[in-house]
């Protein structure tokens, strides 16, 4: 019996040892890029790292190609390691020719190697209709878009609302985060703006945009708006079978709930998390290269990111909760938020036009 205990042993190490994280296969689902600077890719590479960078907002078209065409360079000079989705314009929305453009301007995109559409937050929460009522994400005029979408195998990238914390007053915010930006940006905090739409307006939007477009496959950013509770979250994704989520921004609500709920919600939803951190790098003149930017979102983000969800240390944060434990996930659930979902969920990343 003697002679089968090393056996186990190095069996028990295998299992227990965290895997190498630049070894690690491992996508950023949600970044934004716009820079001719591509230095940053070679922290990318070293760490073993494909993008995933976002044209995000519907503004005029010229601004969207300006960013389209940064996100297109990179992909075309790194193939292997960047992939982009597109956006359009609501410029003309609701006049006769504006779905047909719409569309030509997405079959283009997509022709030139785009492969998802993104839409931002400014659907529900700015843009207003003729009758100055706000258009949401369920408007039947988007309809033959996302049909669109649907057809042509790609896949709906949707930001829908904010955070829950965006309706309460500072005090009663859950993350500093949160608290930071809304007291610094009021303009934004939509406690103080009851005219707009509420959270569970928004939410609402987008369920009913879900059950018309049952076989769409949709990512949800920023946990769909739902980082305040799994358990809230979980209830979504059972009920749209296709629809996952991203976490960018939104990794520290979970850390403010309780740990071993959290870590069953990974385990029982493995298949419908992806990885993503929001972070963007634009050229703007200041002298900063874009490598200095990647070296210092490896240290202060993605390795960070990756204690939390490898180990079951006790970690801190400068934050309201300042102290919680490491989630420790099988490798095999690792494996899934970091890399096999994205690929799943948004095929043709990583390929070549």
């Amino acid at each position: 019996m003697k002679k089968y205990l090393p056996l186990l042993a190095v069996l028990i190490l295998a299992c227990s040892r965290t895997p190498e994280f630049n070894t690690f296969p491992k996508i950023d689902a949600h970044v934004h890029l716009e820079t001719g600077d591509d230095s940053f890719v070679e922290i990318v590479e070293e760490n073993n790292f494909k993008m995933l960078t976002l044209v995000t907002r519907s503004v005029p078209q010229p601004e969207i190609d300006k960013e389209f065409e940064y996100a297109r360079a990179l992909h075309v000079k790194h193939p292997d390691v960047i992939g982009f989705a597109t956006t359009f314009t609501m410029d003309g929305f609701g006049e006769p020719d504006w779905e047909e453009k719409t569309i030509d301007w997405l079959r283009k995109s997509f022709d030139e190697g785009a492969i998802a559409l993104k839409l931002w937050k400014d659907i529900g929460m700015t843009f207003r209709d003729m009758d100055s009522s706000f258009i949401f994400i369920d408007d039947p005029r988007f309809d033959p878009i996302l049909n669109f979408v649907e057809t042509q195998g790609k896949t709906f990238v949707n930001h829908n609302g904010e955070p829950r914390n965006c309706w309460l007053a500072i005090d009663e915010m859950t993350v500093r985060g949160d608290s930071s930006y809304f007291a610094n940006h009021p303009q934004y905090h939509m406690y103080l703006h009851p005219d707009y739409p509420s959270y569970e307006m928004l939410n609402a939007a987008r369920d009913r945009m879900l059950e018309k477009h049952p076989n769409l496959r949709y990512v949800g950013c920023h946990l769909g708006s739902l980082e305040w509770d799994v358990d809230v979250l979980a209830k979504t994704l059972e009920r749209f079978p296709n629809m996952s989520v991203d976490m960018a921004e939104r990794i520290c609500h979970f850390k403010i709930q309780e740990r071993d709920k959290v870590r069953n919600f990974f385990i029982k939803h493995q298949d419908r998390l992806l990885y993503g951190t929001d972070i963007g790098f634009r050229s703007n003149g200041s002298g900063g290269t874009s490598l200095d930017w990647a070296q210092d979102v490896l240290d202060n983000i993605w390795l960070s990111d990756w204690e939390y969800f490898t180990t079951d240390k006790m970690l801190t944060q400068d934050d309201k909760v300042q102290h919680y434990q490491g989630l420790k996930l099988p490798e095999s659930v690792l494996r899934k938020i970091y890399f096999e979902n994205a690929m799943n969920m948004y095929p043709g990343l990583g390929k070549k036009l």
